[in-house]
């Protein structure tokens, strides 16, 4: 057998669609959404392996990183009809999925939990007999298991209590002020129309590692948005912590959405 010694390092998206709680992730997704929630769903996902297949025959780095961008904009879009047709509607009807930089307010919400999955040592394992996932973490310095859900998150002090306030501060805290965080979701939405769009200094740009790094990260957001449009399927009632993230998304929504202009007098 003769190995081509040229051949590209495989990129960190297979590995990551490959693992059983992904793939877990995405079979109950089919199973459970139905409509745009789904077509949404199925479309992010195909855009991941898109990216996948055009990063690792080295077409074009910035087409690859383009379709992953992508794949995390139609996973929020599935989040955001799901949501609506579960029990959430009115906070969820604030969200245009039409607008790049509402859009990229929730998938930022999604980095969020995440970092907060990590502060709560979330680990998660897929159970092949009974075909489920069982998440591990430590709350209140004891290691508890439980089956995942949104459930396990909270992002006040008292999990039942609804209030965004503290939802949106783990936003805003990120910037010093109002204008820098405005600029920053703008700058987000656009990004990755910058990857295609040539410029003054000539055609953009993206190292090997600029890609995998955005592979990961997109493939990450994707797959998180995708599961909890998933679970929130399954919600009888509003659960606090989808109604603490999506007032947040409000406020910050109202925040960088520009103000509203009479179209004939111009204020």
């Amino acid at each position: 057998m003769i190995t081509n010694i040229w051949r590209r390092k495989m990129t960190v998206v297979k590995p990551l669609l490959d693992h059983p709680v992904a793939d877990w992730v995405y079979r109950r997704a089919t199973e459970q959404l139905s409509g745009r929630a789904l077509s949404c769903a199925v479309n992010a996902r195909n855009h991941l392996v898109r990216a996948q297949k055009i990063a690792d025959a080295d077409i074009s780095n910035t087409v690859a990183y383009f379709c992953a961008t992508h794949a995390t904009e139609e996973a929020v879009a599935a989040f955001i009809a799901s949501v609506k047709k579960h029990g959430y509607r009115k906070l969820a009807g604030k969200v245009n999925i039409r607008d790049h930089a509402q859009k990229a307010v929730v998938s930022a919400y999604a980095q969020i939990i995440s970092g907060h999955a990590q502060e709560l040592a979330l680990s998660v394992a897929h159970n092949p007999v009974a075909d489920d996932v069982l998440a591990s973490v430590r709350i209140g310095g004891k290691e508890t298991v439980r089956p995942l859900g949104l459930r396990l998150f909270s992002f006040n002090e008292h999990g039942e209590d609804p209030s965004s306030d503290a939802a949106l501060d783990a936003f805003t805290s990120w910037f010093p002020d109002t204008a820098a965080m405005v600029e920053r979701v703008h700058e987000r939405a656009s990004f990755r129309d910058k990857a295609l769009y040539a410029g003054d200094q000539g055609g953009p740009a993206l190292s090997r590692q600029q890609l995998d790094d955005g592979l990961r990260e997109h493939t990450l957001l994707t797959l998180g948005l995708i599961w909890a449009a998933m679970d929130v399927t399954g919600h009888k009632k509003a659960e606090p912590f989808v109604v603490q993230v999506l007032g947040a998304i409000s406020a910050v929504i109202e925040l960088v959405r520009p103000p509203k202009v009479c179209k004939h007098c111009g204020q």
